[in-house]
């Protein structure tokens, strides 16, 4: 429920207290009457960290946007390792202002291109989550991988250095029902049918994964 003329009592970016809340006598105090007061919102699938010309600005209006619209914490889960790391490390120092975030960063790509990044075996998903890992990143996109043991090194790889996996569905309902049955944390934009029934939803139940919808890549569902 909703609290009434409550008082809330922060103190070094933590809350201590609220509701009937005695002020101390050096405290700022912050007149919010008539407003409401709500936890910060996360936003799990958010793309802030695309610059151009290989150039990011030293304050970036997406962040301020986020952070004045009440978004405290974002995930992008596919962003330039140049970019959304250092950027997370200056809103952390307080260098830049925005939402805390944390970043999948440059995303595993199965598909053959410049970007790709080769998975023949488990020692290899094994080198690229500990080079993501090192870089930051405290979840990885595993994108397109095109064949289930690769997406399964990853997942393993992943799991011995506790991190998250996220995969890109890809509007393949097979291919996400296998994600489900073999752990992955959640999946990246919606599952390509609709409408969905018992079996399919009590098999996401049971799997414990996330689910990230999205509103701009439905894939038909």
């Amino acid at each position: 429920g909703t609290l009434e003329n409550a008082t809330l009592l922060v103190e070094s970016g933590r809350i201590l207290k609220v509701g009937a809340v005695a002020v101390p006598e050096d405290a700022e105090v912050i007149d919010a009457s008539g407003k409401t007061i709500i936890p910060g919102l996360i936003d799990v699938h958010a793309h802030l960290h695309f610059g151009r010309s290989d150039a990011h600005p030293q304050q970036s209006w997406q962040h301020a946007v986020n952070l004045a619209f009440g978004v405290t914490t974002v995930h992008d889960p596919s962003a330039n390792n140049d970019f959304v790391f250092p950027i997370a490390e200056r809103i952390a120092a307080g260098l830049e202002i925005g939402p805390r975030v944390y970043s999948t960063g440059s995303v595993l790509y199965g598909a053959k291109s410049r970007n790709r990044s080769r998975i023949k075996d488990l020692e290899d998903a094994k080198l690229h989550i500990k080079r993501m890992k090192a870089m930051g990143a405290r979840s990885i996109k595993s994108y397109q991988q095109p064949a289930r043991e690769q997406r399964q090194w990853l997942i393993k790889a992943a799991s011995e250095e506790r991190i998250n996996v996220y995969p890109e569905g890809g509007g393949d309902l097979q291919m996400n029902l296998n994600m489900l049955l073999d752990g992955h944390t959640g999946i990246e934009h919606a599952l390509p049918q609709a409408v969905l029934y018992a079996d399919v939803l009590g098999l996401y139940a049971a799997s414990g994964a996330g689910y990230s919808p999205t509103l701009l890549v439905a894939y038909g569902g």
